[in-house]
């Protein structure tokens, strides 16, 4: 009776103790639908006007005199040599900057609170598709640095900054063509 008592307790012990039990719902959202519910958020924020419109400028040859891109053409920043040596330095981690029409910086930046950086550069930022790009089945994100030199939408939460350069934690990005590491 004993080690009929005894097995009975082990069992019991055995069946709390098993992660066998009955599967729960998983109501995490799916990709799809976090995509279509940023891209919601993107539009109305664009409509709106709390999105920042801007050129994407590489900081070194900014802030070291080398290039100009604030005192040419908006949209047109660098000229082709100018535009490869920012990329070159982009691509070994030379901060990048976004450039507003009306020559405002805004600096992307990790979410408030993040005590421990990683390269924002590298980061893949969701991209908002137009319907016609959708089409197209281009690519449904981006990273900053060969985008160097475009002009691009973005969305996300702004901080008021130092010096006059704003911060910007990038949620999401908008832009014309294609996402072509090279052009």
């Amino acid at each position: 009776m004993e080690k009929r008592s005894l097995l009975l307790a082990l069992l019991m012990i055995l069946a709390l103790a098993c992660p066998c039990q009955a599967e729960e719902k998983s109501y995490k959202e799916s990709h799809a639908d976090k995509i279509k519910k940023m891209e919601e958020t993107f539009w109305a924020a664009s409509q709106a006007g709390q999105t920042v419109t801007g050129v994407l400028v590489e900081g070194n040859s900014l802030f070291n005199g080398t290039t100009a891109p604030q005192g040419r053409p908006y949209g047109q920043p660098y000229t082709k040599e100018e535009l490869l040596a920012a990329k070159i330095s982009a691509e070994r981690n030379s901060k990048i900057f976004i450039l507003t029409k009306d020559g405002q910086l805004y600096y992307p930046t990790l979410p408030k609170g993040t005590a421990v950086s990683q390269s924002a550069q590298s980061h893949r930022i969701p991209r908002v598709l137009s319907e016609e790009q959708k089409k197209q089945k281009l690519f449904s994100w981006a990273t900053m640095v060969p985008m160097v030199g475009r002009e691009v939408e973005v969305y996300g939460e702004i901080y008021p900054g130092y010096a006059g350069v704003k911060g910007i934690h990038i949620e999401s990005i908008r832009f014309e063509g294609e996402y072509l590491v090279d052009q």
